[in-house]
């Protein structure tokens, strides 16, 4: 898919006209990475504003212990570094790909002049980051308060959001990130999310896709344990 079809896509940009697109993609430069590539380095100063074209990365930082703490997975049409190009200070996180990846970059100085240009763009910025920071209070009042099991019921409940199905479906088919990421976003050990998703395997709630990579949720059932006590 162009870098067009793909900008075209993601809401920061989806009020643009033909001809304005046509300027954003101009200011973009497009580069490839390979597998565990680190994008972005905590504390860097770099100030540019990425988007992914194709690919996956993972959001981190590392605790004083020595321990990853993983923010947050992102995808194709995500994109990241708003922060340091909004306040101009250091990287507050370290972004790595996790397969071959194509991200556009749009530099400080193009994306000030876009927005002073657009200001639609402002809005969509910072209802973006509006969004980001409820997730994250949502997620660290979870690991205050739940048990490791409802923690893990509720992340694979979001995941199933952000999957698009028919109304009154009642399961979902997607794909999982590895044990030892999850473990890393819900602050636990990857031992006790694979023996959490292997009693979840075992009760019915996730059934694997045979012939792929993939696995089928019992919605109703999960919903059922995220309530539970």
């Amino acid at each position: 898919m162009s870098m067009h079809n793909i900008l075209k896509k993601i809401p920061l940009f989806s009020d643009l006209d033909r001809e304005e697109l046509d300027a954003v993609v101009a200011l973009a430069s497009s580069h490839h990475y390979a597998a565990k590539s680190v994008i972005v380095q905590e504390g860097d100063n770099s100030s540019s504003l990425f988007v992914i074209l194709s690919g996956q990365v993972k959001i981190s930082y590392y605790a004083e212990d020595g321990r990853e703490v993983v923010l947050s997975l992102m995808s194709e049409g995500s994109f990241f570094g708003e922060l340091s190009l909004l306040d101009r200070r250091p990287r507050s996180a370290t972004v790595t790909t996790l397969g071959k990846s194509t991200l556009a970059q749009i530099r400080r100085q193009q994306f000030e002049q876009l927005i002073l240009q657009k200001p639609k763009i402002s809005l969509k910025l910072l209802t973006e980051l509006s969004k980001r920071l409820r997730r994250t209070n949502l997620l660290l009042e979870r690991i205050s308060t739940m048990d490791v099991p409802h923690r893990l019921y509720h992340y694979i409940h979001d995941m199933c959001a952000c999957v698009g199905r028919d109304p009154g479906d009642t399961h979902v088919q997607l794909r999982l990130p590895t044990h030892q990421l999850i473990s890393d976003q819900l602050s636990t050990s990857r031992e006790t999310i694979s023996r959490a998703i292997s009693h979840l395997k075992k009760s019915g709630v996730i059934t694997p896709v045979a012939g792929c990579s993939e696995v089928r949720i019992d919605l109703e059932a999960l919903e059922s344990l995220m309530f539970s006590l």
